[in-house]
Parts: structure tokens; C-alpha cells; sequence
């Protein structure tokens, strides 16, 4: 094993020294073919009030995939999808909880209680629901992504989950369904506009546990009063089964093969969600959430690597999958599906460069100018690559003491990480001012900035697709283990 470690690292030090070197002649002709222009046209149609905050589903969201699709048709790129078009289609199911009859209670021990009719809150379900008396075990997160706490067997019983740094977003609701399987999960959050949710169209996926999410503050209270784990409090629930809609949705995807005999075989996914939030269904005055910057900006990143890619006389020698996605706000949908459903074998994938924020510099932490930062940098091979490249093209590379861990796990690179593949999710700005509200407009993307930084991706990724070796986990990091573990699955002869 220390002998694999060292040789790798060699292997690694190598091809960034290689990665480091100054710019060759085809490299400043791959940067001079990435414009602002070239930017400005993609984001200004991809977030203009037309497509509607291209909701999933939404007719927005199929006129912004038809754009997409009809760019890369246009670039000359071979499509990737199913049937000899651009378009993986994913069956799935689009469900709508009606509320008639609902009733939930909790009442503790102490003669406490919380009781609802269905007023600030919005449950999701597989089936009818008719509990009552279940236990009660409260679990408490730090975080979204915080290591559960050993709550023991909850199935059969009711998990209220409280998340310290505030409301508890999709990630956290699904870590507790898919890894404790209670009967019934509830806590306090800001529900989605639409009363619906998505679910794969596949009958052997069982129906998630029963889910309650409220923003009543009574609830909130009462939670603050009961004990982590195991509770006296007992819950009484009864709610009314779904009605279902089946949706076609969409990934985006097209192939430029790559010019080496036997590193074509490999294959480098550059991605982005190409849906957001939709239209307010509340407040006056702009009620459509363009998503310019979320994430307008890292769809036209792909769409202009891809056309100064495709336009090369010289291919890169590994091929390059183009992909957006759907559903990344409705809970990583799109990725997801992808991973489990993957156009290119996924043993034979090898990185996935994933590109979200790309066109604000006014963090609210502070302008980021010249520099691009990403989730899990120390994770894998692929951050010192990009690191790298900083010297050649003027853009570094920084790390957030928080996000650039945190955020791994709410951005698309988290499902082909799962799967093994060495993943990121490059940005520029974790969080700015106008982050998922409707004044995300493309009028207020850096263009001079995102050009600049687009260019030096498109430097890094043409280094990546050409190095002699593949961009590895890095084994010594205590968080890459479960990636590690499913990498070691898709290659068991290099155990």
C-alpha cells in the first residue's frame, strides 16, 4: 500500500508539474475562442422572463433544453442521449398531496402538545397515512451534512429532526429517510412553493417514509423542549394518499470523442443544472426567479467549452461528455439519475468537472476576482489540478474554511462521487446577494471576470483530458472513504 501511495503520488506530482507549466500555442488559442459575448448570449436567453425560473417540470424548462440541445447540434457534437438525440429522458412521477382530512398531534409526556389541521405545512406521502400512538425520537444535526447520531432502530417510529444551523433542506429530510427508514419523519422548514414532488417512474423503488414539513413556529418551540434520541412524546397522524402525474424529464447530453486509440475509451463529464426555482407563487412587483448565476452561468460555461473544444483541429485525448441536467433543485435529480443511469460506463469515467456560480464575483464574504474555489478541492487529484493551472492562466484557486466541504454534498458532483467517479462542482461565488431570489438577473454577471475564468477552465480540463494519468481520490483525506470504497468497486483488478 505504501508503495501503490508513493507511486501515485509521483504519477501525481508529475502531471502538475506538466499542469503548471506556461500556456502552449493551442492552449491561447482554446482561451481566445472563449468570449464574453459568447457568454452574455447563452445566460441572457437561458435567464430571461420567457423561460420562467425553468422550473422542473415546467415549459420553461424544456424551451431552455431545446436551447441547450440545439447549441450542441449546432457545435457539431455527437448526441449522446437516447436514440441518437441529445435528450436522456428519465421517466418519472410527478406526485400532489391533497390535504383534505389531514390531522397531525404530537403530545409529550409533560402534557405539552402541538396539533395541525394542515395550516403551515406540507406533507409528502406514498400512500394513506393512519398512525397513531407512535414513539417519538428527536435527532439532531449540526449541519445538513453532519454525521447522524446513534439514535438506535427508529423504524415503526416518528423522527422529528431539528437541524442546528437552521431550516432543514432536502439533503438532511433524505439522509434521515433513505439511512434510519422511520415511518413517519417531521420537521420544521420552508416548504417548497409547489405542492408536489418528484419521484423516479421505477415500481421497485419503495415510496419514502411519509414526510412533514412545517414553518409553524408553535412546532419549533415544542421541539426546542424535547430531549435528543428517545422521547415520551407520542404522535397521532392521519393523511391522505397521493395523487400521481407521470413526467418525461430531460438530461441534456452530447460526446466530443476524444483522438487517443486508448484514452478515448475514458471519458471527462463537464456539467451543470440547467433548471431553478420557477415563478413566486407569492409577493408582488418580479416574482420569476431567473437563476442567471444559479445556474445560467455554469450551463453557458459547458455550452462555450464545448464549442471552443469542438472547434479544435486537435481533440483532447480522453472524450468529453457535455451534460446539463434537470431537477438539481428539487433534490439533485437530474445527477442522480444520471449516475444510475449512465451513458458512458461509469468504470470508465474518470472525472467530472461540475460548474455552479459562475458569473458573480460579490460573495457575500467578499469580491472573488481572478479565482475560482469548488466543494471537496483536497478531495481528489482534480483541485491541485486546477490549482495548478493558476499560474499559466492568472486564475487561483482558494479554499473556503466551510463551504468547500459543506457544499459537497448540495451540488451534482455528490452522485458520481457516490458511484466512484472523482467529482467537483467548480464555482466562483459560494453565496451572493441575489442567491434564489428573483433578482438573479444576468445584467449582474462579471463578464469580464467569467470570461477570464472560463478560459482557464477550459485550460485545466484540456490538461486533464490529456495527462497520461486519471485524476485519482486522494486516499490520505479522512472524508473520501465511501468514494474511495465505490472507486475500488468499479476497478477491482487495480486492488
Amino acid at each position: 500500500m505504501i508503495a501503490h501511495r508513493l507511486a501515485a503520488l509521483v504519477l501525481f506530482l508529475a502531471g502538475a508539474a506538466a499542469a503548471a507549466g506556461p500556456l502552449s500555442p493551442a492552449e491561447r488559442e482554446l482561451m481566445e475562442a472563449i468570449g464574453a459575448n459568447t457568454l452574455r448570449g447563452h445566460l441572457s436567453f437561458l435567464a430571461s422572463d420567457l423561460l420562467e425560473g425553468r422550473d422542473t417540470p415546467s415549459r420553461g424548462l424544456d424551451l431552455a433544453a431545446e436551447y441547450i440541445a440545439s447549441q450542441f447540434r449546432r457545435f457539431g457534437l455527437e448526441p449522446a442521449g437516447d436514440q441518437g438525440t441529445y435528450f436522456q429522458n428519465a421517466p418519472y412521477v410527478k406526485v400532489t398531496q391533497p390535504m383534505d382530512g389531514f390531522h397531525l398531534r404530537i403530545e409529550t409526556g409533560d402534557g405539552k402538545s402541538w396539533e395541525s389541521s394542515g395550516a403551515k405545512l406540507i406533507a409528502l406521502t406514498g400512500a394513506p397515512v393512519n398512525l397513531s400512538g407512535l414513539e417519538v425520537v428527536k435527532v439532531t444535526l449540526s449541519s445538513a451534512t453532519a454525521p447522524l447520531p446513534p439514535v438506535g432502530d427508529v423504524r415503526g417510529k416518528a423522527v422529528l429532526l431539528y437541524v442546528a444551523q437552521g431550516l432543514a433542506p432536502a439533503v438532511a429530510r433524505n439522509r434521515i429517510l433513505t439511512t434510519l427508514q422511520p415511518a413517519l419523519l417531521v420537521t420544521y422548514g420552508v416548504f417548497p412553493p409547489a405542492p408536489f414532488r418528484l419521484r423516479p417512474a421505477d415500481p421497485s423503488s419503495p415510496p419514502p417514509a411519509p414526510t412533514v414539513i412545517t414553518s409553524d413556529g408553535e412546532f419549533s418551540r415544542l421541539l426546542d423542549t424535547l430531549p435528543d434520541g428517545a422521547t415520551t412524546a407520542r404522535l397521532t397522524a392521519r393523511i391522505s394518499g397521493p395523487r400521481e402525474e407521470p413526467l418525461a424529464l430531460r438530461n441534456v447530453i452530447a460526446r466530443l470523442p476524444g483522438s487517443d486509440p486508448v484514452l478515448r475509451n475514458e471519458a471527462i463529464l463537464l456539467t451543470a443544472h440547467y433548471d431553478h426555482v420557477g415563478v413566486s407563487g407569492r409577493g408582488d412587483g418580479d416574482r420569476i426567479h431567473n437563476g442567471a448565476n444559479d445556474d445560467a452561468s455554469g450551463v453557458a460555461t459547458v455550452l462555450a467549452l464545448a464549442e471552443a473544444l469542438a472547434a479544435r483541429k486537435l481533440r483532447p485525448r480522453r472524450t468529453l461528455l457535455f451534460m446539463t441536467y434537470f431537477g438539481e433543485e428539487k433534490g439533485l435529480l437530474g445527477s442522480r439519475y444520471y449516475a444510475a443511469h449512465p451513458v458512458h460506463p461509469l468504470r470508465d469515467t474518470v472525472a467530472n468537472l461540475n460548474f455552479e456560480h459562475m458569473g458573480r464575483t460579490d460573495d457575500n464574504e467578499g469580491p472573488r476576482l481572478n479565482q475560482v474555489t469548488g466543494t471537496g478541492l483536497a478531495y481528489t487529484t482534480l483541485g491541485e489540478a486546477l490549482a495548478a493551472t493558476g499560474g499559466a492562466t492568472g486564475v487561483t484557486t482558494w479554499t473556503h474554511p466551510r463551504n468547500t466541504e459543506e457544499f459537497f454534498a448540495r451540488s451534482d458532483n455528490q452522485a458520481l462521487a457516490d458511484a466512484g467517479v472523482p467529482a467537483m462542482t467548480v464555482c466562483v461565488a459560494w453565496i451572493f446577494p441575489d442567491y434564489h431570489r428573483p433578482s438573479d438577473h444576468w445584467e449582474k454577471i462579471d463578464l469580464p471576470n467569467m470570461e477570464r475564468v472560463v478560459r482557464a477552465m477550459g485550460v485545466a480540463v484540456t490538461r486533464i483530458a490529456n495527462s497520461d494519468t486519471a485524476p485519482r481520490w486522494i486516499e490520505s483525506h479522512p472524508k473520501v472513504k465511501p468514494y474511495l470504497e465505490a472507486f475500488k468497486k468499479l476497478h477491482p483488478a487495480e486492488e
